[in-house]
């Protein structure tokens, strides 16, 4: 075969895109960019270590502060062999350039000469040997890299190199260094970065001091801002002189010899650095040189702004402050880039729950493999002690356990909290500009790898006072960077400029005598704050650095292995971060509790918590999840007493599925490791037998994947295997459960759970995101069934035998599903509620289940019709209901629509319309016994016995709590509770007695307790808590908004009693959408656009250039339309008019917010005929003709549950703007165009900066064609079809009920194919039989004496000859009689022979021989 060739394809008119694949679809082939970055051997499993040179040996005296002397080369000398004993592996060496002569006092970063060591330290000589000396005992030297130099004493080889501002007066001046956003340093000079003299200087300067001294590395100061180029001032170049003759020569002009204070420009300004992660062409150029030069040259990078990501991808090692910078906010401090430290108010500090969401967010963006370094603190800031308090234990073990190469800095381990050299403190508690604010960046779905957000500044907020200092401070225009374009809130336009008095205070110098007692008051004060007496000495800490480090070095997966963020219960994703590292062979879990009882008295004891592995297994390597691995024993050790952690021994899956539990003590840690346990056969009885006791305890019914039990796990892989391994799996199950003493009942309920979860875990796979296995493919419960037919008729053993016929008999059929709602399809829909129930009832039914609805019939609906109902519903009877203060008769109407059974209550009074207001606290609670307690009587007049009982919402809510009115009737029946909004209090159903009424038992007639939370300060009557509290389980639209409900609810308490809670996303009928888009819409996009651009916009001809946003829904304060509306007048300037915006959707006048909404659209249309519609006076009728012609839906909810409009513009192909909340969280994902993912783009906070960003990142999009139609195509692919949302929650029916879901051919065909199969548990003499049936019919099903006529098996004509229905049993010699069920009627086949039973009933007969 000829390799594929190169070639061009046409993508418009006389366009090409170059360098596609022939032989590959064209929506496919994507444009790849990379390189190899080669860090050097040995760079991940590395401790380094900061040494600010000047403070080492530095002594002052204690009477006058007169500083004696200073660090220098050769006191650093003495500490090197202690630092090789520590087992640091390299020295970055702080301040070791030289600096100006003339300066008693100067800073470590006012740089003469790049090349040149200090001489105030040592000179050369000195340096030359305490590189030497470092380089012999295994330790590499590494210096600083800096962008500046000395502003007035810099070496001559600089002086052409500088750039210049302006002064406020106009006088040109040096441009001090810079880092283009927040701080300049007045004594020192930016360079020309523009020159490429500058770049080479800096590369030969730093291969000077590899090649003269022996430097092994450097830390590039201020990386983030590399290359620091300004704006150029061109008002300023393009001057020209009195005598008509420009100033400026035309290189000063093309170099840009004189620029805007610090206005960054260049890379962090472009769409290539900021938008598409292209590397940094100076950090490039270094790397690459240096590199060249010295393969195993470190190169560390500074990084500031959220930069990390380009730092990265540019080839430095990246030294981040993250961490600290998130640990300070958790302990209530701002830890800023100058080093200065601020309090942070309360309502905007970190959690752990912002660690969690760094790393995943680094997961997705960051490089693969990437290395970072990480600190506790920096050489400008304090030390931990100061900056974390009690949690500078925390901070120490964070650095030696996170993934990143662990850097100290020189003295911190001593437990001081301040030093001489350290930049301010402040207590005054305040937000601003450069305190940084991680919750408020960090997406969960990140748009692009891109180092900038927001570039709109939010509105509001006071402007800041700036601090004082000399004329020459330069005003900064904040652009191109991450606090504008995310956001951190800033209001300031400048930059903190550092002057020499304050860099001075960065040196080691002497001080007055009264600040050197001062620091050491404050040091023991601090100290004594932090708690001695609590166990909490932070003078003491020395030994805990030393520990961590230790097993740091000791545990691979700890120095070098990878990571992995653990989920945490949603109520404790604020106090734990936890976390997993490992390699081929090991694994460790890190768990720490951020809050002891000074964040409040509930955290005195710590906490237990349930830690999640799932997340692991998908990364785990192959050693771990193929072959035998998933099945071998682990225990799980504490690492740091080498003691068990629990006396369990479990295999490899069950560790993993099964949550662990733990406690973690107050501003505790826990560091665990899987350790393998021989493989015994001692060992292998005893788990045996503990795994049987899980299945026969409580929380078995709690088990939803097949791999949290090692029984059903080798049950799952012996049907995806063969019969033999499944037959011999479940005989071992049945001698283990005899053997335990278990009765025949027990005994047959433990295998029936088994066997549904074994079936399970392939629907969990599809619907719910479990990671799949790796060893083998989910069996179909087809399989299973199969397996247990062959069972149920030749099994050899007996016992075997009746046990598989009753478990057929009893997982293969679903009872009746019974859904109580308030509201249903074209009956009485209001909201989503309706709609859902509908389209699920209708998709369950699809899949041949029985389905009934109970639903009011109101006098009338929200059209304000009655006799709604239709000719097909009919009365069939009343019922009499006990309403509490007297018994109400209610009208019972039934009919079948759709196979769905619909069955009505009628009592006007009760139920005038859809959510009237019922006019008092007893009638309120009265309706909705009566829609509780009727449901229920109405399935005891019918004589329906549910298998499910499904309550929707709190109309119904009472239902579960009225079983027992009914004594055994709904004994064998399960109560589910399905949450479509659980929101306000109304949404809940709250009752609010009046005065006197009490708590109305005596019209509930429920357990007081079971309707009133006692604990409340208002006394509340709710039928939500009933609900919750007596159903089996309960669910909801979305996961998201599962995992909101059991975070922060009111009624979280009681939802998270549920172990397995279940959710999936609301769906629609897609082919009937498709062919509403046909009818309502147009035959493509284009043309539905250009039908909206004239119908609304009135243009002639469409113009396909224009971005059309839409947004189609209630005018409601819940869909956030003011959202839109407040980002019109911005949006229409942003793109010079090119942009349209449609609000489809009629305004209540008599409600504030949309009266509101509805003036303001009436002014911007006025305003804005051509980019701006609403017609808020009408109902909107253009919905599908929107969803296909918009290029983008809007979706500003500020809650939005499930959502279903969403899927509405995805089956158009319409990607979605919207909210991160509750569904719309689950289903729309921001578009990732380097990968082609995603349908949409979203916001994380609620504001209106945030939305407009959004709306930005869709606009660079729609800018791109080519990309924008992919993302089209991406968007149709994730539409979520209802019949998925029925296969989803069928599946969950069934796991309740523990039934097995099968399609009747599928069994047929499975059963008749593996008749082959071969097993000595199998009875030898039984031989496959072709049983059919040659009549007509469109189903038919065998039944008979095989079997002890114990299950119904479907017969297809996939099986039969020549288009017969037929279906292949193994049966043992013998006579059998047979009937065959055709089209639901029982009946005999003419061709087979036939015999009359002594009951006188007619079969067939077969004879096997």
């Amino acid at each position: 075969m000829a390799a594929p060739a190169w070639t061009d394809f046409p993508l418009r008119s006389g366009e090409t895109h170059p360098a596609v694949l022939d032989g590959y679809p064209a929506d496919v082939a994507r444009r790849l960019r990379g390189r190899f970055i080669v860090q050097p051997a040995g760079m991940r499993e590395a401790s380094l270590i900061e040494v600010p040179i000047d403070e080492v040996g530095a002594e002052w005296d204690a009477a006058t502060g007169d500083l004696n002397s200073r660090g220098t080369f050769e006191s650093v000398l003495t500490i090197i062999p202690g630092l090789k004993v520590q087992n640091f592996t390299g020295v970055y060496m702080m301040g070791a350039l030289e600096r100006p002569s003339d300066d008693p006092n100067p800073s470590p970063f006012s740089v003469a000469d790049r090349e040149i060591p200090a001489n105030i330290l040592g000179g050369k000589s000195a340096f030359r040997n305490l590189c030497a000396e470092m380089k012999r005992l295994g330790l590499c030297p590494i210096i600083d890299g800096i962008d500046r130099v000395s502003r007035t004493r810099m070496s001559r080889k600089y002086r052409h190199l500088t750039v210049e501002t302006l002064s406020n007066k106009g006088i040109p001046l040096r441009h001090p260094g810079t880092d283009g956003r927040e701080n300049q340093w007045e004594d020192t000079a930016l360079l020309n970065h523009r020159r490429v003299e500058t770049w080479n200087l800096m590369v030969a300067e730093v291969k000077a001091m590899a090649e003269e001294y022996g430097v092994g590395g450097i830390r590039l100061d201020n990386a983030q801002s590399l290359p620091p180029i300004m704006a150029p001032n061109m008002d300023e170049l393009l001057r020209h002189d009195p005598d008509g003759e420009p100033h400026y020569s035309l290189s000063e002009v093309f170099y840009g010899a004189v620029v805007k204070a610090n206005e960054e420009y260049g890379y962090w300004t472009s769409s290539a650095g900021i938008e598409r992660g292209y590397p940094n062409p100076f950090l490039v150029k270094f790397c690459r040189e240096m590199w060249n030069a010295f393969p195993d040259f470190i190169v560390m990078a500074e990084a500031h702004f959220h930069r990390e990501a380009q730092l990265l991808t540019s080839g430095p090692v990246v030294h981040t402050v993250r961490i600290p910078q998130i640990l300070a906010s958790i302990s209530g401090k701002s830890l800023r880039k100058d080093g200065t430290v601020g309090r942070v108010p309360g309502k905007n500090r970190s959690t752990a729950r912002t660690l969690s969401r760094l790393y995943r967010n680094d997961s997705d963006w960051l490089p693969k493999n990437a290395i970072m370094v990480n600190c506790t603190c920096t050489h400008s800031s304090p030390y931990p002690g100061l900056l974390y308090g009690r949690r500078s234990w925390i901070a120490v073990d964070l650095l030696n356990f996170l993934p990143e190469v662990p850097m100290t800095v020189y003295g911190e381990e001593r437990g001081r909290a301040y030093r001489m050299n350290m930049n301010g403190v402040s207590n005054t508690e305040e937000m601003t500009e450069y305190d940084v604010n991680f919750d408020a960046v960090l997406p969960k779905s990140p748009p692009l790898r891109t180092g900038q957000t927001m570039p709109s500044k939010p509105k509001g907020l006071p402007p800041l006072t700036p601090p004082h200092s000399v004329e020459r401070k330069l005003k900064m225009k904040r652009k191109g960077s991450l606090a504008d374009l995310r956001r951190v809130p800033s209001n300031s336009n400048l930059v903190r400029s550092r002057s020499r008095d304050d860099m001075n205070g960065m040196s080691v110098r002497s001080v007055s005598a009264a600040d050197f007692r001062k620091m050491s008051a404050m040091e023991e004060q601090t100290r004594q704050e932090i708690g001695p007496a609590s166990g909490y000495d932070i003078a003491q800490i020395e030994g805990h650095y030393s520990h961590r480090r230790m097993l740091r070095q000791e545990l691979a997966a700890l120095h070098s292995g990878f990571m992995c963020v653990l989920t945490i219960e949603p109520q404790l994703k604020e106090q734990v971060f936890a976390f997993a590292r490992y390699t081929e062979d090991q694994v460790v879990i890190v768990a720490a509790n951020f809050k002891d009882n000074r964040d409040g008295p509930q955290y005195s004891n710590g906490c237990d918590v349930e830690l999640d592995f799932q997340t692991l297994w998908d990364v785990l390597p192959d050693t771990f999840t193929t072959g035998a691995a998933p099945c071998a024993f682990y225990s799980v050790v504490n690492t740091f007493t080498g003691k068990e952690h629990s006396t369990d021994v479990q295999t490899l899956e069950e560790l993993v599925f099964r949550k662990y539990k733990t406690h973690l003590d107050p501003l505790g840690i826990s560091l665990l490791t899987f350790k393998p346990v021989q493989d015994t056969p001692e060992r292998r009885g005893a788990h045996f037998s503990e795994c049987i006791n899980r299945l026969r305890s409580q929380e078995a019914n709690d088990i939803k994947d097949a791999r949290e039990n090692d029984i059903i796990a080798r049950l799952a892989r012996g049907a995806a295997a063969s019969a033999s391994d499944f037959v011999g799996a479940m005989e071992s199950l049945r001698n283990g459960l005899r053997n335990e003493g278990c009765e025949k009942a027990e005994m047959e309920r433990i295998m029936q759970l088994c066997m549904q979860r074994a079936s399970q875990l392939r629907f969990m796979v599809a619907y719910e995101g479990v990671p799949r296995p790796k060893d083998f493919e989910p069996p179909a419960a087809e399989h299973i069934v199969a397996y247990l037919t062959h069972m149920s008729t030749c099994a050899k053993d007996p016992d075997l035998m009746t046990l598989a016929r009753s478990v057929v008999a009893k997982t293969t059929k679903l009872g009746p599903l019974v859904f109580l709602t308030a509201e249903l399809g074209r009956f009485s829909t209001a909201g989503g509620l309706g709609v859902m129930v509908d389209e699920l009832t209708k998709g369950l039914a699809g899949l041949g289940l029985e389905v009934y609805v109970v639903s009011p019939y109101y006098t009338v609906n929200r059209k304000n019709r009655s006799g709604y109902l239709g000719d097909n519903i009919q009365w069939t009877r009343n019922i009499s209901v006990n309403i509490g203060t007297h018994i109400v008769e209610a009208g019972v109407f039934e009919g079948v629509e759709n196979d769905v059974n619909l069955i009505f209550l009628e009592r006007g009074d009760f139920f005038p319309k859809v959510y009237a207001d019922p006019g008092g606290s007893v009638r309120h609670l009265q309706t909705v016994v009566l829609m509780s307690l009727g449901s229920l009587e109405v399935c005891c007049q019918k004589q329906l016995y549910p298998s499910v009982i499904v309550t929707n919402d709190w109309l119904p809510s009472m239902a579960a709590g009225y079983r027992d009115f009914f004594g055994d009737y709904f004994k064998n029946t399960s109560f589910f509770h399905l949450i479509h909004n659980l929101g306000e209090g109304a949404y809940e159903g709250r009752v609010y007695p009046n005065p006197g009424e009490g708590t109305l038992d005596h019209i509930h007639r429920l357990p007081t307790h079971v309707m009133v939370n006692p604990w409340w300060s208002t006394l509340v009557v709710n039928p939500s808590r009933c609900a919750i509290m007596r159903s089996e389980s309960w669910g909801t639209v979305s996961p998201s908004y599962l995992r909101e409900l059991r975070a922060g609810h009111p009624l979280s308490d009681l939802l998270q009693q549920a172990k397995s809670p279940f959710a999936y996303p609301n769906g629609i009928r897609k082919a009937e959408r498709e062919e509403a888009l046909r009818v309502k819409g147009a035959e493509s996009h284009a043309a539905a656009k250009e039908i909206l651009q004239k119908r609304y916009f009135g243009f002639q001809k469409g113009d396909p250039t224009i971005p059309l946003f839409a947004f189609v829904g209630r005018i409601t304060s819940q869909k956030g339309v003011h959202l839109i509306l407040n980002a019109v007048d911005e949006l229409i300037g942003h793109t010079n008019g090119k942009i349209q915006i449609l609000v489809g959707g009629p305004a209540n006048y008599s409600d504030e917010y949309s009266s509101g909404c509805a003036r303001h659209m009436v002014d911007l249309r006025r305003r804005h005929p051509w980019c701006f519609w609403a017609q808020p006076d009408e109902f909107f009728t253009d919905g599908p003709m929107c969803n296909l012609g918009a290029d983008f839906g809007l979706m500003p909810s500020l809650f939005e549950p499930g959502g279903i409009v969403q899927q509405e513009f995805f089956v158009a192909g319409t990607p979605v703007i919207a909210y991160k909340t509750g569904g719309l969280k689950d289903t729309v994902h921001e578009w990732k165009s380097s990968q082609g993912e995603g349908n949409g783009f979203t916001f994380e906070e609620y504001s209106h900066a945030d939305f407009v960003w959004a709306v930005k990142r869709a606009l660079r999009v729609f800018a791109q064609p080519h990309e924008y139609e992919e993302m089209r195509v991406a968007a149709a692919e994730t539409t979520i079809d209802v019949s998925q949302v029925a296969w989803a929650w069928s599946s969950e029916f069934h796991r309740i009920r523990n039934a097995m879901y099968t399609r009747g051919d599928v069994v047929a065909s499975i059963i008749s194919s593996t008749v082959d199969e071969e097993t000595d548990l199998y009875d030898r003499s039984a031989n496959p039989v072709l049983i059919q049936w040659t009549g007509s019919g469109n189903s038919v099903v065998l039944k008979g004496s095989f079997d002890n006529w114990t299950a119904e098996w479907p017969l297809s004509q996939a099986v039969g000859d020549h288009g017969a229905f037929g279906l292949k049993l193994l049966l043992r010699p013998g006579e059998y009689v047979c009937k065959f069920k055709v089209n639901q009627e029982w009946t005999v086949a003419d061709d087979l022979p036939q015999k009359q039973d002594e009951a006188g009933f007619t079969n067939n007969v077969l004879q096997v021989q």
